[in-house]
């Protein structure tokens, strides 16, 4: 790749890592461990279970373990060359045009030379604010040996023949630039839950997980994460204020897009962040600041400017005032060892410590350029990392040391947890949508089950749906009648009530399903092409092996043969006839206008467990005549709630499998504190009017708890055996009357 010109020296310069990193995971086994992990229904994510105690432990060798595994990636003999994963997954093997044309784009061959294979282009961080953000002694090493920052980097060494005094006025160029950074890193930190999001997000796709947290499925240290992208030492590199900055908007410092834009709020990104720099303390203003530069002067900024230029520094990064030279052609490519491909470094080019296997690949790529096609799918999503997660035309997906990461809804298999193929995307979804699901738009956002997130793109969303609609051009033809007969049929057919039961499993809208919660159907016409939903329903299994979705119409048979004459093509069109322009709801959902599921107490309590805000996933509810109601907390075994008015609706506790958090059917509703001794529930009887009596342990002893109503009026007595008058809490805005009996404390709750 000889530029041809003493003047053109210099000038192929590649991304140093001055933000995180991306990549691809490793190949995908067919035979994958599995090992059933219970979530709580109700505590939320993984990310809240290991926040509290269920996943990555408090552990005195962790930052140890955490740091053998720093040292073991950055020593490993595997990643002393460029680590490309998407190069690395499918092309190490042996030399390959393609894979050579993958390290053509993301060694920034194509910043310099043109004509990138990939859709997205490869580029370096944006150089600014580095004084804030990158340690200068870290820098300077970087510079020297981009390998010495970080395993595997795909920064070429471009420094060989500069003394010292030049690197150091490259650097004092580069930290001149930029207006500073105003960093607002809130008040509290938690490495412990930034640990769980980290390992629930997805970052674990591209990065090796920490040694001590367990996954989700599978075991822990079973797997071979050699594919994943080594950080760097991130506490001699940066600040844990200057990576929570980062974190929260990758795209300011990485705009390629191969350290993709997570969604994490203020607080999520300030505890990652406190997870990666293993900072244990809770106050984030304890962390120390990047240590201040060098004062440089003007003469020697200059000389640095004079250099970046003169190594085309700009082709690869963003730097503020500076632009790249024009295209350099390329010369014939030869054996490589005159000019970029060289084995050892040649005064005038950058150089690679590149496997004999990736030169190879280079050199056939750049010996027939034509046989790969500009702008290639499977190109770009190798490079995009894409891969990693998502897999098309049988190639990529999760593998077996990633896939038991993925997280989501147990209760739709390996469809609730993996994300969706991506093969025949360009045909499947809307070219809009699929712009929106590519930028994170939150309304494109239809999977809320999948836990571990699909990162967003927003720079190279239209150049990707672009990508994807002029590979998949097969269309298929698919007519819809919106006849009022075809729609009222696809409602029929969408329904319980003589359809094809899809309401049972899908949601509809803000109404929920009546089972499992697959995602919405009735904004399919928004993201579908009426064609590939046709063909889909047909047979979901050959789209995606394994889904939970059934044949409805199998063989291309109906199975109600009393709709449409049991025609299937004239069924599916009346189910997308009906989507696209039908009011109201499928057949089946439950009558909720009427109140028909509203629990109203007669003459006697009705009692109804469920989940409920401020009580907990053990809630129970306790409605008595009178129009007075309590919450019980059947875990931690107290009174939480009590309320006037109507009781529940008990509708998402029936109807729904993943039923919501609920809240009483009334406005006036008093909180109980928490009491300050712990107790244990040890469960409840009835006596013969329907009053609860709760059975609870608390302070080493054994306690009843009853509770009834009479005359607008709530009564509460405590009866033990032993020892004092028990400590109880009072709801504020009622007022209390208490009287002692032996072993018998009786409190009056009234109202005025």
């Amino acid at each position: 790749m000889k530029s041809g010109g003493s003047n053109h020296s210099w000038r192929l310069i590649l991304p140093f890592l001055v933000g995180m990193s991306a990549g691809i995971r490793g190949s995908r086994g067919t035979n994958r461990a599995r090992m059933k992990h219970e979530f709580s229904r109700r505590s939320g994510s993984a990310a809240a279970q290991n926040a509290t105690g269920l996943g990555r432990r408090a552990n005195p060798v962790r930052s140890l373990l955490w740091t053998g595994l720093t040292l073991a990636m950055l020593t490993s003999p595997l990643q002393s060359s460029p680590h490309v994963i998407g190069y690395e997954r499918f092309h190490s093997g042996e030399a390959t045009l393609e894979g050579g044309a993958i390290l053509f784009s993301e060694l920034g061959c194509a910043n310099c030379h043109g004509g990138s294979p990939v859709a997205t282009p490869r580029q370096g961080p944006n150089l600014v604010d580095l004084s804030q953000r990158v340690d200068h002694a870290w820098l300077i090493s970087f510079l020297k040996n981009p390998g010495s920052g970080r395993s595997g980097s795909t920064m070429p060494a471009m420094l060989h023949g500069l003394s010292d005094g030049e690197v150091e006025a490259i650097a004092a160029y580069l930290g001149s630039k930029g207006k500073g950074i105003k960093f607002n890193n809130g008040k509290h930190a938690n490495a412990e839950r930034g640990s769980a999001l980290y390992h629930e997000k997805g970052c674990v796709a591209c990065h090796a997980p920490t040694p001590d947290f367990h996954p989700p499925h599978g075991k822990a240290g079973d797997a071979d994460f050699r594919l994943a992208i080594a950080h760097p030492d991130l506490k001699k590199k940066t600040s844990l204020e200057a990576l929570n900055y980062f974190l929260s908007m990758p795209s300011r410092y990485r705009p390629d897009g191969r350290m993709p834009h997570i969604e994490l709020d203020r607080q999520e990104a300030m505890d990652v962040a406190s997870h990666l720099m293993d900072f244990q303390a809770s106050d984030p203003a304890e962390a120390a600041s990047v240590k201040a530069w060098p004062k440089a002067g003007e003469a020697e900024i200059e000389k640095g400017k004079a250099l970046v230029k003169k190594m085309n520094c700009a082709a690869c990064h963003g730097i503020t005032g500076e632009t790249a030279i024009e295209t350099i052609p390329l010369s014939e490519p030869g054996d490589g060892a005159s000019h970029c491909l060289s084995e050892k470094p040649v005064e005038g080019f950058p150089h690679y410590d590149l496997t004999k296997t990736q030169r190879d690949s280079l050199l056939l790529f750049l010996l027939g350029r034509g046989g790969v096609k500009d702008r290639s799918v499977s190109a770009t999503l190798a490079a995009m990392n894409c891969y990693a997660c998502h897999e098309r035309d049988g190639v990529g997906g999760p593998d077996d040391a990633t896939d038991p990461w993925f997280v989501g809804d147990e209760g739709l298999a390996d469809s609730g947890r993996l994300p969706p193929p991506l093969t025949g995307i360009g045909n499947k979804l809307q070219k809009e949508w699929m712009k929106g699901v590519l930028a994170g738009k939150p309304e494109n956002k239809v999977r809320p089950y999948l836990k571990t997130q699909m990162p967003s793109y927003p720079a190279h969303a239209e150049v990707l749906a672009d990508l994807f609609e002029s590979a998949d051009v097969e269309k298929s033809e698919f007519v819809v009648s919106h006849s009022p007969e075809r729609i009222a049929a696809g409602r029929k057919l969408l329904g319980i009530q003589g359809g094809v039961n899809c309401i049972t499993c899908h949601n509809w809208g803000e109404q929920k399903s009546l089972g499992i919660q697959a995602l919405d159907l009735s904004s399919l016409d928004q993201r579908l092409q009426s064609g590939w939903f046709h063909e889909y329903l047909l047979n979901p299994a050959s789209y995606r092996p394994g889904t939970l979705m059934p044949p409805l119409w199998p063989g291309g048979q109906s199975t109600v043969p009393d709709v449409l004459g049991g025609d299937a093509d004239q069924q599916i069109a009346a189910i997308w006839a009906f989507i696209e322009k039908g009011e109201g709801l499928p057949e089946g959902f439950p009558d909720r206008s009427g109140g028909q599921f509203e629990l109203v107490p007669g003459d006697r309590p009705v009692i109804q467990r469920t989940f409920f805000n401020k009580t907990g996933s053990k809630a129970i509810l306790v409605g008595f005549p009178g129009e007075i109601h309590i919450a019980y907390d059947g875990l931690n075994a107290h009174p939480s709630l009590v309320w006037r008015g109507r009781f529940f609706d008990a509708y998402n506790t029936w109807f729904t499998r993943a039923a919501p958090f609920e809240d009483p059917l009334s406005e006036e509703i008093y909180e109980f504190p928490q009491p300050e001794t712990e107790g244990r529930f040890r469960g409840y009887r009835l006596d013969s009017a329907g009053n609860p009596t709760f059975l609870l342990s608390a302070g080493g002893r054994e306690l009843e708890e009853q509770f009834s109503v009479a005359d607008g009026k709530l009564s509460r007595i405590l009866s033990w055996k032993e020892g004092g008058v028990p400590r109880v809490t009072h709801p504020a805005g009622v007022e209390v009357e208490e009287e002692v009996k032996g072993n018998t404390l009786t409190l009056i709750y009234s109202w005025k």
